[in-house]
């Protein structure tokens, strides 16, 4: 179930940020390796294609993006995972590893709204099956344009009041059960930025993201190690090893 509360309690160190659509980049050649091509190999078509749908993009995004701060606890017989304002999150040790050495955490949740997936869907009913693809890759990478704004603003935040941050974890990913949306979602208000959970913890509109960011005096920045993780049938990971050794873009994929 997803929680509910007094406004007063939901005010309680609950942000939400503004996010302009001209601040959010799509990044044409991060498309392109998207779809299985390097850059400058596109045919010319696609490319065209890719050009229409940056453009267009704009028009259907309802970007929207908050957090929430609350304290993290460890246990010394639990070593794959943390308390978080008082709940346990069973994580696995790389995510446990990451965010131990927090004092508190941001929960967050962002999305570009239901509007490309509907006009996806739209463009697919109607035989644009390429187009519709495209237009689903573009709504990825404007999806975590948004989170990595949100990132920088929680960091801005942070460093305002001499924290550090972490690099960013979401269920589904590192063997973090995606059941555990639930519990995440548990601290928010009903529909906060306009999001909701499915009973499977499907986020709804799907072009969403939600995750957990450690924050504390002695937490540093890492970057993934996707390198090193032996989790073999993980697509975020199969995706970051695939740019590492050919693309030119950090954005990860949803």
């Amino acid at each position: 179930m997803i929680g509910k509360g007094t406004d007063s309690l939901w005010k309680k160190d609950i942000f939400e940020e503004i996010i302009d659509i001209d601040d959010v980049v799509v990044d044409k050649t991060e498309m392109e390796f998207s779809i299985g091509y390097t850059e400058g190999n596109i045919p010319e078509h696609f490319s065209d294609l890719i050009d229409e749908v940056i453009a267009e993009l704009p028009r259907y995004c309802e970007i929207k993006a908050g957090f929430r701060l609350v304290d993290v606890k460890k246990t010394p017989d639990r070593s794959n995972g943390l308390y978080f304002g008082g709940k346990f999150f069973k994580l696995d040790k790389i995510v446990t590893g990451q965010l131990k050495k927090s004092e508190k955490a941001a929960l967050f949740l962002c999305t570009i709204g239901p509007g490309i997936e509907r006009r996806s869907k739209q463009l697919l009913k109607s035989g644009e099956i390429m187009l519709s693809y495209i237009f689903d890759v573009a709504a990825s990478v404007a999806a975590e344009s948004v989170t990595n704004i949100l990132h920088d603003r929680i960091k801005e935040r942070m460093l305002s009041r001499g924290l550090n941050i972490t690099n960013r974890y979401s269920p589904g990913y590192c063997n973090w059960s995606v059941a555990e949306q639930q519990l995440l979602f548990s601290f928010f208000p009903r529909n906060f930025c306009g999001v909701s959970l499915t009973d499977s913890s499907l986020m709804i509109p799907i072009k969403s993201v939600s995750g957990i960011i450690g924050v504390g005096r002695k937490v540093k920045w890492k970057d993934y190690i996707c390198d090193r993780c032996g989790i073999k049938d993980c697509t975020y990971r199969a995706i970051r090893l695939k740019s590492s050794r050919g693309g030119k873009s950090n954005t990860e994929i949803l």
